[in-house]
């Protein structure tokens, strides 16, 4: 098959953007013609094998003809239906209409953020770009995701089909560390960007704070693809700030920590940096969310939260401490879950429905 994909920006190491370009490489490994068509330069930071092009705008001139053209992000989707150059595919990673808070939760979102000016868009643009966004998930093209929270959002809110190939990392680089030492300094790794609510940052970072005040054992670790914000500064809280780590430098950073939190909200997509911790056997806090739920049958895997909550964060985490059985049954459960995720499975997946067998 020939496959053209369509990326906004590849210059930076997002995690959506990471998932895009393994699923291009695993489908070049399986034989099929890919093309990267992005607005940004290539990406030096990723060993990307399909033929890749930078173009200013997706057209019909710019787009070649293909049997599937993939749209991976809302904004990419209707050139991807326009230009005519073959079936388009909506591929979601995450409902962008849940990425604008809007009443109480955006008045929480601007208070506790601080947020530089114009990070979110006024009330009045949020409401028109979840009409936009509305508007393109009705569009006339197969639709793809990666979590089967999203393929029932999709179904039952914009009455199309939907295929849930999951998601994946590859095995090869996030491997298990040594045990931790469950004595001294913990190291607790917080990951993603500060400026994004979605990701929950405050919330975990809160927690963490208010349980340092009590004991002194808690080195907090942050990486995050973008530098340190005055607002997240102001919570004197992080002791060691990673700054756009590349993305197979990650799995060195995940071993060396002894415990992963995530205060991700409910917008959340799938959550691939907590399924790395797990992979690198890290034990997890994480937030009560479809996305994190369902990484397992139960509830083994991780110690859970509610969302938005820094004083339950900050309670799990102290439970974590007291009880050094829990690092190694936590431990265990997420290995296991994290073999379940090879990304060499979801390229197969990805390939079956594009051929037309499902999944």
């Amino acid at each position: 098959m020939r496959i053209v994909y369509l990326l906004e920006a590849t210059e930076w190491t997002w995690g959506g953007v990471k998932a895009v370009l393994e699923h291009a490489n695993g489908l070049v490994g399986l034989g099929h013609r890919v093309l990267v068509l992005s607005k940004g330069p290539a990406p030096t930071w990723f060993p990307l094998r399909p033929r890749f092009r930078r173009v200013q705008e997706f057209t019909s001139q710019t787009i070649p003809p293909a049997d599937y053209i993939i749209g991976t992000y809302w904004t990419t989707v209707p050139p991807a239906v326009a230009a005519r150059r073959g079936v388009p595919v909506h591929f979601c990673q995450g409902y962008e209409g849940d990425l604008y808070p809007e009443g109480a939760l955006r008045a929480e979102v601007e208070s506790l953020y601080r947020l530089p000016p114009h990070t979110l868009p006024s009330r009045e643009a949020c409401a028109k770009l979840r009409v936009e966004i509305e508007a393109v998930y009705r569009l006339p093209a197969l639709k793809v995701t990666v979590g089967p929270h999203l393929k029932a959002l999709i179904e039952s809110r914009f009455g199309q089909p939907c295929f849930d190939v999951g998601n994946g990392i590859d095995l090869r680089h996030f491997f298990p560390g040594a045990m931790r030492p469950q004595q001294g300094a913990r190291r607790v790794l917080v990951v993603g960007p500060w400026e994004w609510p979605v990701k929950g940052i405050f919330y975990a970072l809160e927690g963490l704070r208010q349980l340092s005040k009590r004991r002194g054992d808690l080195w907090v670790v942050r990486a995050c693809q973008l530098p340190q914000s005055e607002a997240e500064q102001a919570l004197r809280v992080v002791n060691e700030y990673h700054c756009d780590v590349a993305p197979y430098a990650m799995p060195h950073l995940y071993q060396g920590c002894d415990l992963f939190v995530s205060g991700s909200t409910e917008a959340e997509g799938f959550g691939l940096s907590a399924l790395e911790a797990m992979a690198c056997g890290v034990p997890c806090v994480l937030t009560e969310i479809p996305a994190y739920l369902g990484f397992g049958s139960g509830r083994e895997h991780a110690l859970f939260v509610p969302p938005r909550d820094p004083v339950a964060v900050a309670e799990a985490v102290e439970r974590f401490l007291g009880d050094p059985a829990l690092y190694v049954k936590l431990r265990l459960a997420g290995l296991q879950v994290a073999t379940r995720y090879p990304v060499e499975a979801v390229a197969k997946r990805l390939e079956r429905v594009l051929i037309g067998q499902g999944v």
